[in-house]
């Protein structure tokens, strides 16, 4: 213990408190992780839809479409209070996955490897 700090011991009580508050949490943190892959189900749908209309790799890559969802996903995340970094990331590897999805299926059309 340090100079002018003190210890606090915690009761049975606030223990049981705190273990069902983070039961709660977490029980609400997996209906959320429900209903963002549900949505993301729903963009991954789309972007099938959408690599059907495609016909090159420039197309599938689209550098300029990649850094406007980049930039709005940080502005939406600012905007809702979360740290931009966090949605920039995120969507930067679920751009990748899909980009590599969208280049796979560009090859079965062609009949070439990806």
């Amino acid at each position: 213990m340090t100079a002018g700090s003190e210890e606090r011991s915690v009761s049975s009580e606030e223990r049981s408190a705190a273990q069902a508050e983070i039961g709660r949490m977490r029980h609400r943190i997996d209906e959320i992780d429900e209903q963002i892959v549900g949505l993301l189900a729903e963009r991954t749908a789309a972007v099938r839809i959408l690599t059907e209309h495609k016909t090159d790799e420039d197309a599938v890559r689209s550098t300029d479409r990649v850094r406007q969802v980049l930039a709005r996903v940080e502005m939406l995340a600012e905007r809702h209070d979360m740290p931009p970094q966090i949605a920039r990331e995120t969507y930067r590897s679920l751009i990748d996955q899909l980009t590599t999805m969208q280049l796979e299926r560009l090859a079965q059309r062609r009949g070439t490897p990806a």
